[in-house]
């Protein structure tokens, strides 16, 4: 689903927040994929999750891998951690406080360099396919844990539009999507020029317009189009939405998180599955390295190294990162070699960083070698990463999601990393 741009919650509005739960039914119909009935499968630690996904892949060696001294290791040195034995780069001195919640796996790999496709890949664990649409992994995660509260979107995404929505589960399954990093709560927040009353009146108004198109088109599509406009009037007008509303934050967390947007997107995730949301994936940042790479990932880390630093902390204090899975990551990582721009280019091997949900802190599965060049040991590819974070959500990856027009699991192979449990 889509948010409204503005914090007029108009007929427009409540529209485009609807439309991306109707998408998912819409491709269901298309392709005649008939849905399977929800089930509970294994048990995870982790109830919920949030995911950092870092845009344009960051550099591995600048961040969580770090080669100082070396030909390809840059201007930047290492530093220890609160994790026994992990040292990362100098540019997150904040998140180096907290890595005793964190472990990383350094050796993820894959064959595609390809922003669009990776991306995608990373957020379903699938290849694009000609025929079908994937879904996101939140709506999987949403899909299979089933809905904690009919207030609040089971799955939410700040700060832009991923590369994949419901698919092919039911409409409201697709996230929620604030495609603005800077206050996106404006957007579902009454206001002084937005009043509860007024939402009513236009909801009325809607309501009313879309009874009279369903009485003439009798059709699938549109039942679940309702649906999910019914959804979202159901969201804005619940008392839980104020789970988006940092402001009710002390300053005291406020500081902690850092006062800009990152930061108050990062706390509004965690106010939000503390709520009752499954799946956040906060979207961040350019990095997309090709030059001046140095620079650029200096400030990057500095914009994102105390919220995710506070994330983890906050987590830990509140009790909650045991039962909340938490990934840092990107579509692929950069090459250890720097170019003729003084950047980094397409790389695919890079390191993530999971934490909670089950996840042993304090590992570091898989190393590359000195220069970053190759991998020396423990090889995991994008398939083991997400039986990993499937395993931590008690979610059964053999289960088919849908059979035609053809099977389709939860996940195509893949083996989770036995060694993070």
């Amino acid at each position: 689903m889509k948010t409204v741009k503005t914090c007029e919650c108009s007929r427009r509005g409540l529209l485009r927040m609807a439309l991306g739960t109707a998408v998912g039914a819409a491709l269901a119909e298309q392709f005649a994929l008939p849905l399977l009935g929800q089930e509970k499968t294994a048990t995870g630690k982790a109830k919920r999750c949030v995911m950092i996904w870092l845009m344009g892949a960051p550099s591995q060696i600048d961040t969580l891998d770090p080669k100082p001294g070396t030909e390809t290791g840059g201007p930047f040195g290492d530093i220890e951690t609160t994790a026994r034995g992990i040292r990362i780069s100098e540019n997150l001195p904040l998140l180096a406080k907290q890595m005793k919640h964190m472990s990383l796996i350094r050796t993820v790999n894959s064959r595609d360099p390809n922003h669009d496709t990776a991306q995608y890949t990373l957020h379903t664990s699938y290849r694009k396919a000609a025929d079908v649409e994937h879904p996101h992994v939140g709506s999987v995660v949403s899909n299979e844990l089933g809905e904690t509260t009919p207030d609040l979107p089971m799955t939410v995404v700040l700060g832009g539009a991923p590369p994949a929505g419901g698919g092919y589960l039911a409409a409201e399954r697709g996230p929620i999507v604030f495609d603005r990093i800077a206050a996106p709560a404006e957007d579902v927040l009454p206001s002084t020029n937005n009043p509860r009353e007024r939402l009513q009146r236009r909801w009325e108004l809607l309501k009313a317009s879309e009874e009279r198109f369903a009485k003439d088109h009798e059709d699938k599509k549109v039942e679940d189009r309702r649906r999910a406009y019914e959804k979202a009037y159901q969201v804005l007008t619940s008392d839980r939405v104020k789970a988006f509303d940092v402001k009710r934050e002390s300053d005291d967390m406020r500081r902690l998180y850092g006062d800009t947007d990152f930061g108050n997107a990062v706390l509004m995730s965690r106010r939000l599955l503390e709520a009752g949301t499954r799946f956040v994936e906060v979207m961040y940042g350019d990095w997309d390295t090709h030059n001046d790479n140095h620079n650029r990932v200096k400030k990057l880390c500095g914009e994102i190294d105390r919220p995710v630093a506070a994330l983890l902390q906050d987590l830990a204090q509140k009790k909650l990162l045991d039962e909340t899975l938490v990934l840092w990551f990107g579509e692929f990582g950069r090459t250890p070699r720097i170019n003729a721009a003084n950047g980094r280019d397409h790389w695919t091997t890079w390191t993530v960083g999971l934490a909670g949900g089950g996840i042993q802190p304090g590992r570091v599965i898989g190393e590359t070698d000195e220069l970053g060049m190759a991998i020396k040991s423990r090889p995991v590819n994008t398939a083991d990463l997400f039986a990993t974070m499937y395993q931590c959500l008690g979610i059964e990856t053999e289960k088919k999601l849908v059979t035609v027009p053809r099977p389709m699991k939860v996940l195509e192979g893949g083996k989770a990393v036995g060694e993070l449990f």
